[in-house]
C-alpha cells in the first residue's frame, strides 16, 4: 500500500467517525399497530416514533373507512456513545367504519405502510359511520397506589367525606353540612344514587341531584371533587357515628393479558424501549365498569337532649340564633276593617320549626290564623328569616295597641333557653260608619173594606181561577217523562265520562311516561343551550339523561338503574350510540377535549335519533 492511498484510507476513516454520529443523531420515523387484526366495533393503536430530535411533528394521512385520531404522546432520552438521543412516540387510536382490508401509508415519507385487516365479527355488528369530528377519548386511567401515600383509609382510587361545623349537636340542631366524593384524576366514574345516612340519630336534607363539581390537590394528588352542600339535624340524644353510603358505577382500565410475557415493542425497540410495561399496559388493557359503594368513616357526633328544666311554655323546638320583630300595614284603621300584622324571625337554626300562633283573639282584636314563609340566605337552608303575616281587625275605636308578641328558643351554643318580645304598636282605631234604610214618607195604598151586609157579615163573593181540560197529574205528562229521562241518561253518562278521565288521569303508568315526557324535553332544552355556548359537559350530561328517561320509562325502571352495562344486557348489543353518549358524558370531565359547534350538532341528531327510535320500539 502506497503512502497517499494510505493516508487517504485513514483522513476517510477519521472523517467517518466524525461523521457517523450526526449521521445517526437524523431523525428517522417508524410506525407500529399493535394488532394486524381486530373485529368491526373495535380499535387499535398506531405508534408513531420519531428518534432523534425533530421540530415537525410527523402527520398521518387519512384514510378512507378509518378514524385516527391522536390520544396521547410519550418521550424518552437515550445516551449513546456519549450522544443524547430523544425519542418520541406518538400514539394514535384507529378506528374503522367498516369492514375490509385498510393500508396506512408512509408517515413523513420514511416509514413502511402498515396493514389492517377489520371482519364483521362474529356478533354480527353492523357497521356504523361516526359523525365528522368525531373524537373519541383515552380510556381513563388512574395512578396505582404506590405511587404515593394512600388519602383513602381502604385505598381507593375514590372515597367520600363529610364535614360538619362542630361534634357537639343538640337534638332539634340543624348545621350546614358538606357531602364530598373524590375521584382520582384519570378515574371514570358515575353516580348510581345520592348520599345515604347509615344511622337513624340524624336527618339529612334533600340533596340535590345536579352536585358542584371542582378539582382539589391531595398529597400531589389531583382529584375531581363532587360536593353536595345540605343542612343535617339532630333526632335522638347519644353517642353516634356520623357514616353516609354513595353507590357509584366505576370503568377502569385492566392490565392486558400477554401471554409468555411476550412484549412486542421490546423486540421493536430493545431494552431502552419508550413504551415501559405500566405504559404497555394501560393502553393494552380493557376498561370494566364495577360497582363500589363509597363509605365515610365519620367520627362520633355527640347528641345532647333538650334540658327540662326552665323550658317555656310557648317552646315549639326552635334551636337556634333568632331575632324577631314585628310591624303593622298600617297605623289608622276603622272599626272592621282588616290590617295585616307582619312578625319575622330572622337567623340562623331550624326554621322548621319556627312557629307562632301570632296575636290572640281578643275583645279589641278579632283575628285570623296567620301563614308563614321562609327565605333561606345560604344553600344549606340554615339561615334566613321567616315571615308570618297575619290578618286583624279592630272591634273598638279610639286610641288601640297590638301587644307585643313573644317568641322563645333554644340556643345550643349557650344551653339555655330564650324568650324576645316585640315592641307593642299603637293604632288610632276611627268608628265606622252605619248604613241605614231610608225612610218614605208615603203612605200605604189602602185596602177597600169588605162591604158588609145588615147583620155584620161579609157578603159572599165568588171568585173563579183558571181552568184545566182534565185532572191528569203533571208526573204522567209524556213531555215530563221524556225531559226527566233524557236529564236522567245525562247524568249517567257525564258521570261514566267523569269516572273514565279520572281513572286516565290517575293512571300510574300515564303519570310516569307523562313525567319522563317532559323531563326529555326540558333535557333537550338544555342541550340546545349548551350547544350555543358551546358548553360540552353540560351539553353530554343533558343528553345521556334524556336518554336515561327515555330507556326508564321503557324499562319500568329507576333512572339511577340505567347504566351502560344494564343497556348492553338489555339492548343486545345494539345500543352502540348510545353507550358511546354515555360514556362521553363520564369521560369528557376528564379528559378536557373542547368540542366544536358542528360536533355538537352530529351529536345532537344522534341523540335526537336514538329517542325517536326508543319511542317507536
Amino acid at each position: 500500500m502506497n503512502t497517499p492511498f494510505r493516508y487517504s484510507l485513514i483522513t476517510g476513516l477519521c472523517l467517518g467517525a466524525l461523521v457517523a454520529p450526526a449521521w445517526a443523531a437524523q431523525p428517522a420515523v417508524t410506525a407500529l399497530l399493535n394488532t394486524q387484526s381486530i373485529a368491526l366495533g373495535e380499535s387499535a393503536l398506531l405508534f408513531v416514533t420519531v428518534n432523534g430530535s425533530s421540530a415537525d411533528q410527523p402527520l398521518v394521512p387519512q384514510v378512507d373507512g378509518l378514524d385516527i385520531e391522536p390520544i396521547g404522546q410519550q418521550t424518552s432520552t437515550q445516551m449513546i456513545n456519549g450522544s443524547v438521543i430523544s425519542n418520541e412516540s406518538q400514539i394514535f387510536r384507529v378506528i374503522p367504519n367498516r369492514a375490509g382490508d385498510f393500508t396506512i401509508p408512509s408517515i413523513g415519507g420514511s416509514t413502511q405502510p402498515v396493514t389492517l385487516h377489520v371482519d364483521k365479527g362474529t356478533g354480527g355488528q353492523v357497521q356504523r359511520t361516526l359523525p365528522p369530528g368525531r373524537s373519541r377519548l383515552p380510556a381513563p386511567r388512574f395512578s396505582s397506589p404506590a405511587d404515593s401515600e394512600p388519602v383513602d383509609p381502604k385505598n381507593q382510587p375514590a372515597f367520600l367525606r363529610v364535614t360538619l361545623p362542630k361534634q357537639e349537636l343538640t337534638v332539634g340542631e340543624l348545621v350546614p353540612v358538606k357531602v364530598k366524593a373524590y375521584f382520582r384524576a384519570g378515574v371514570s366514574a358515575s353516580l348510581n344514587g345520592l348520599p345515604i345516612l347509615s344511622s337513624d340519630a340524624f336527618t339529612l336534607n334533600k340533596l340535590d341531584d345536579k352536585p358542584e363539581q371542582t378539582r382539589e390537590s391531595i398529597n400531589g394528588l389531583s382529584y375531581t371533587v363532587v360536593t353536595w352542600t345540605s343542612a343535617l339535624s339532630a333526632v335522638k340524644a347519644g353517642d353516634y357515628p356520623l357514616n353516609l353510603d354513595l353507590p357509584v358505577m366505576v370503568r377502569v382500565r385492566e392490565q392486558g393479558k400477554r401471554g409468555g410475557g411476550h412484549d412486542p415493542f421490546k423486540d421493536a425497540f430493545g431494552e431502552d424501549s419508550p413504551f415501559g410495561d405500566a405504559f404497555f399496559d394501560d393502553f393494552f388493557g380493557h376498561a370494566t365498569e364495577k360497582p363500589l359503594t363509597l363509605h365515610t368513616d365519620g367520627a362520633v357526633v355527640k347528641i345532647k337532649s333538650l334540658p327540662t328544666n326552665g323550658r317555656p311554655p310557648d317552646f315549639a323546638g326552635a334551636v337556634g340564633q333568632f331575632e324577631v320583630k314585628s310591624e303593622a300595614s298600617t297605623t289608622n284603621s276603622t272599626t272592621g276593617d282588616p290590617l295585616t300584622l307582619k312578625l319575622s324571625i330572622t337567623g340562623r337554626g331550624n326554621f322548621d320549626r319556627v312557629s307562632t300562633n301570632g296575636l290572640t283573639r281578643s275583645s279589641e282584636w278579632k283575628t285570623y290564623k296567620p301563614n308563614g314563609r321562609f327565605e333561606p340566605a345560604d344553600i344549606s337552608g340554615t339561615a334566613g328569616t321567616k315571615t308570618f303575616e297575619q290578618s286583624i281587625a279592630p272591634t273598638n275605636a279610639g286610641q288601640q295597641e297590638i301587644p307585643a308578641l313573644r317568641f322563645s328558643y333554644f340556643d345550643p351554643d349557650t344551653q339555655s333557653y330564650v324568650t324576645k318580645a316585640t315592641l307593642p304598636i299603637a293604632i288610632d282605631v276611627a268608628r265606622g260608619s252605619v248604613t241605614q234604610a231610608p225612610a218614605t214618607n208615603n203612605p200605604a195604598p189602602a185596602v177597600d173594606s169588605p162591604k158588609t151586609s145588615a147583620d155584620g157579615l161579609a157578603a159572599d163573593k165568588l171568585v173563579t181561577g183558571h181552568s184545566v181540560r182534565n185532572l191528569r197529574p203533571l208526573a204522567l205528562a209524556w213531555w215530563f217523562i221524556t225531559f226527566n229521562a233524557l236529564m236522567v241518561y245525562v247524568l249517567i253518562v257525564g258521570a261514566i265520562v267523569r269516572f273514565q278521565r279520572r281513572r286516565r288521569l290517575n293512571d300510574p303508568e300515564r303519570l310516569q311516561r307523562d313525567a319522563a315526557e317532559k323531563s326529555i324535553k326540558l333535557s333537550l332544552a338544555m342541550m340546545e343551550a349548551a350547544l350555543k355556548t358551546q358548553d360540552a359537559p353540560r351539553f353530554f350530561i343533558a343528553a345521556r339523561h334524556a336518554l336515561q328517561e327515555r330507556l326508564a320509562a321503557r324499562w319500568q325502571v329507576p333512572v339511577s338503574q340505567v347504566t351502560i352495562s344494564e343497556i348492553r344486557s338489555r339492548l343486545n348489543g345494539n345500543g352502540e350510540q348510545i353507550r358511546s353518549v354515555f360514556q362521553t358524558a363520564d369521560e369528557i370531565a376528564y379528559s378536557g377535549r373542547r368540542f366544536t359547534a358542528p360536533d355538537l350538532q352530529q351529536w345532537r341528531n344522534v341523540v335526537k335519533s336514538q329517542l325517536q327510535g326508543l319511542a317507536r320500539s
